[in-house]
């Protein structure tokens, strides 16, 4: 699968000038002249990347960076006229986790780039090496079969059912919200609902694990899910 690379900047030349310089067999770069293009696209599709000015005209810069840092573990390379370290530090506190002041070399900020992606690769990986799951006595989930079983039985669940269970026990005790749930299990699909396409596997997920009586999957209103085992916590 490419690596995905997004660059949001009101300045097309640069845009362009990035772009079609990451571009490679390996990489596909997309971009984007406004904050309300960059979000929309940010929140759609899995990055290993994304280059941003932090002074943007359309919005605050700063605010955009700290909602994506947010939403997402994805690595944020800042581009910024603005000189001093002073708004170099303020884009760190932000979410930034890399800062190029404007004129940059073109070499260094693909430099910085490919640095960033490689390390979003390699922790990336290591989160795959995943680990069988064991709560109490009733319910085990185990990734490199794909099964999951409660009091013994299988669960019998579907691909999607199996990676949302996966997905939200591997981040016990954390609230996900609907967005970064469809994120993970539905990488690159497409969906122009994503809410309703979450709130379905979670009722039929439920369904399933109504045998052991105890409720795993909470709601937390007005964010999304949080998977708990409450035996263990008692």
């Amino acid at each position: 699968m490419k690596k995905k690379v997004l660059i949001i900047d009101d300045d097309l030349e640069v845009c362009k000038q990035i772009k079609y310089s990451l571009q490679n067999e390996t990489t596909d770069a997309y971009y984007t002249l406004s904050v309300r293009d960059g979000l929309k696209k940010f929140m759609e599709q899995q990055y290993c990347l994304v280059i941003m000015d932090i002074v943007l005209s359309e919005a605050d810069g700063h605010e955009l960076l700290s909602i994506m840092s947010q939403a997402k573990p994805i690595p944020i390379l800042v581009l910024s006229s603005k000189p001093g370290n002073e708004h170099k530090l303020s884009a760190y506190h932000a979410g930034a986790h890399a800062y190029l002041q404007k004129p940059y070399e073109l070499e260094e900020c693909l430099a910085q780039a490919e640095a960033l992606m490689q390390l979003y690769v390699e922790l990336a990986d290591k989160e795959r090496r995943y680990y069988t799951l064991v709560f109490g006595k009733d319910l085990m989930i185990d990734p490199k079969s794909r099964k999951a079983t409660l009091r013994g039985e299988s669960l019998n669940l579907t691909k999607k059912e199996f990676d949302l269970l996966f997905c939200l026990a591997r981040h016990a005790g954390q609230v996900l919200s609907r967005e970064q749930l469809y994120t993970q299990v539905w990488e690159n699909d497409n969906s122009y609902n994503v809410d309703n396409l979450v709130k379905a596997h979670i009722k039929t997920l439920r369904k399933k694990l109504t045998p052991a009586n105890r409720e795993y999957i909470k709601n937390v209103w007005g964010i999304g899910y949080c998977f708990t085992d409450e035996e263990d916590r008692a």
